[in-house]
């Protein structure tokens, strides 16, 4: 599992599978599932997620993987 956070889209994304989603589903406004054709999901879309939570409490290591900044968009 990867966790990178988008700040030029202000989005953090969850991917639980390394590919390519085929379709997606916004299960709640700015909470996107992408899923892939047989309809497993390999990723979750957190949108605008500065406004919804305090970014300085997400943690960088101190448990299995690590989070990172990097430039970009989610899938």
């Amino acid at each position: 599992m990867n966790i990178a956070y988008f700040k030029d889209s202000d989005t953090l994304y969850l991917e639980v599978q390394p590919e390519d989603p085929d379709h997606t589903w916004e299960a709640h406004p700015g909470v996107i599932l992408n899923l892939s054709s047989d309809g497993r999901l390999v990723g979750v879309e957190l949108q605008n997620v500065s406004e919804k939570t305090d970014l300085s409490l997400l943690r960088v290591g101190d448990f299995p993987g690590e989070v990172h900044a990097v430039q970009g968009s989610a899938h």
